[in-house]
């Protein structure tokens, strides 16, 4: 007993120190603005743009998107609307839509040929018929603040930029996108921080599919969505060929202009990350490894926690569980407090990070999940197809 109480307090001084550390990563992430500037008025041409918005079975959520895009108040806009094999009322509400507005155009598309993900072969198609000189790649169940295209459009032609993204927000957050969602993202934002992705001399990539912003030039330039046609994370495969390239390429915070819809329950947030995790990091054995036991350490640091207290409280406590007890919960404050800051600062009650332990604990199983996927060479299942 005695000795596994000394290796507690061993692994829990190595766990804090490890968390002070990337706790002040994080708060230097987090300090530099990478927010669009304020909105101001075009002072010349707005250039043609085209927003592409890809769905497949979305007849709950295409509406809302679209109609989002076309209030916005920029005046040069061109939709194209794919129906990706639907089966359900998806092509329906496109068609009503385009009779209702002629900016509208519709694609509608029957069969994905054998070497192409669903979504790529969607946009490549659209981005064929586009007129714009920016071609903006957006996600089905994305909604638009009025002026974010405005905005963006301005920003990425005053920056002369090749690329633009913004990281979205959610139109509402249910149980996955406040207990679970954010663990995933920040183990992801480990390999990803927006310091690197924004710095043109390292090759660090990330982007997201809810708002890419390319230039017609570039997008030929790199060889269109046909050089990625079998990527299962196409937009954080779009950001890397961009940066190998070395093209100018900016990633921004914008959960206040772009919000996408809450996932259907904990099960689809799950699936989402491991998808990501598997192209995000490449199938990439040594990373998807390394947060398995990142998530899995913080599970038994919770475990040790507990444990300890029950010992403490049903004492009299001897030194080694004093210690215990100290430094496992100093550590797993270090875990809480920031991740209840971060909530708080997306608008969300800051006692749901109280519910880390539960968070860490599904994020492990993803990670694992995913790694295992790697290893075995099973693949991913999104969308009904599995990729490899």
């Amino acid at each position: 007993m005695n000795w596994f109480l000394w290796a507690g307090i061993g692994f829990s001084v190595f766990i804090l120190v490890e968390l002070i550390r990337l706790n002040i990563m994080l708060y230097e992430e987090l300090k530099v603005e990478r927010h669009l500037p304020a909105w101001v008025t075009w002072d010349r041409a707005q250039p043609p743009v085209s927003v592409i918005i890809p769905a497949k079975d979305e007849e709950q959520n295409i509406e809302p998107a679209v109609r989002s895009v076309l209030a916005s108040d920029y005046d040069r806009l061109q939709v194209i609307l794919v129906n990706d094999r639907s089966l359900d009322s998806t092509g329906p509400i496109m068609a009503r839509l385009a009779r209702e507005d002629p900016r509208i155009q519709v694609l509608s598309i029957r069969e994905l040929p054998e070497d192409w993900t669903g979504k790529t072969h969607a946009m490549y198609r659209a981005a064929e018929r586009a007129d714009g000189d920016i071609l903006l790649f957006t996600d089905a169940d994305a909604v638009f603040d009025r002026q974010v295209l405005s905005r963006a459009a301005r920003f990425f032609v005053d920056e002369h930029l090749d690329m633009l993204c913004l990281l979205p927000g959610f139109t509402e957050r249910r149980f996955g996108e406040k207990v679970v969602y954010p663990h995933l993202a920040l183990g992801f934002s480990y390999f990803h921080p927006l310091s690197k992705v924004n710095d043109p001399s390292r090759t660090t990539a990330m982007a997201s599919g809810c708002f890419l912003m390319i230039s017609k030039r570039a997008y030929l330039q790199l060889g269109t969505w046909e050089r990625l046609r079998n990527e299962v994370t196409e937009d954080v495969a779009l950001s890397r060929v961009v940066k190998a390239a070395r093209m100018k390429f900016r990633l921004l915070r914008g959960s206040e202009l772009v919000r996408t819809q809450p996932f259907d329950g904990v099960a689809a947030v799950c699936r989402f990350w491991r998808r990501t995790f598997y192209g995000g990091l490449q199938k990439s054995i040594p990373k998807i490894l390394r947060l398995a036991v990142n998530y899995t350490a913080i599970a038994l640091l919770s475990a040790l926690v507990v444990w300890s207290g029950a010992l403490w409280f049903t004492g009299p406590p001897s030194l080694a569980v004093s210690l215990l007890f100290t430094l496992s919960s100093l550590a797993m404050a270090a875990v809480i407090v920031p991740f209840c800051f971060l909530l708080r600062q997306d608008g969300v009650n800051w006692i749901h990070g109280l519910t880390t332990p539960i968070g860490i604990i599904i994020s492990a199983w993803v990670a694992w999940s995913t790694l295992i996927m790697v290893i075995t060479n099973r693949g991913i299942r999104w969308r009904g197809k599995v990729y490899r």
